[in-house]
């Protein structure tokens, strides 16, 4: 944990009381995505907006942003091994089989991972998850059937601000595998 320190009034001066800073842990998987984006050598822009946790707040907030409006959802790999960032359509369901075989894996070692992880081990905000590679052992991979978009809206690591970006920019940049990972 990273903490910071803070001045406590009290009767007799002042006292040095320990507090846990949040927002450096949590910017962790957006500086290291705004990172990429600047030096991957893609076109991209961030949109601001107020605070977005799901899908379903996307479409009631920020309806500008949802086409092509991807979703990221993380799993773990049993008995720890690689961290995978499964990004698809916003309405799509993952294919756990198809997932588990993309990454040669079976369907029964795949784990999802809770928000809480995601945001205390990755560093993603609630709503920020984006399909970029934010440690070493974080696999990517985007469904096959969105390869042909134009442009995608993506997680950026905060839940106010969303990554705009052309599809094959986001693949080159995370070093996406492609595969069918979605429910028919």
């Amino acid at each position: 944990m990273v903490f910071d320190a803070v001045l406590q009034p009290q009767t007799t001066g002042f006292q040095v009381m320990p507090i846990l800073c949040v927002n450096a842990k949590m910017n962790r998987a957006y500086d290291k995505i705004l990172n990429l984006l600047e030096t991957g050598g893609a076109e991209y822009r961030l949109h601001d907006h107020i605070p977005i946790r799901t899908i379903d707040e996307a479409l009631e907030k920020v309806p500008h942003l949802t086409k092509n409006l991807l979703k990221t959802v993380v799993f773990r790999i049993k008995d720890g091994g690689w961290i995978l960032a499964a990004a698809v359509g916003g309405p799509d369901r993952i294919h756990y089989k198809r997932l588990g075989e993309c990454f040669g894996v079976n369907r029964r070692d795949l784990r999802s991972v809770s928000p809480e992880e995601v945001q205390s081990d990755l560093g993603f905000e609630v709503g920020g998850v984006g399909p970029f590679p934010v440690a070493t052992d974080v696999q990517v991979v985007v469904d096959e059937k969105l390869k042909h978009l134009g442009r995608v809206f993506c997680g950026s690591g905060l839940n106010t601000k969303t990554v705009e970006i052309r599809v094959a920019d986001l693949i080159r940049l995370s070093g996406a595998r492609v595969y069918p990972v979605t429910k028919e």
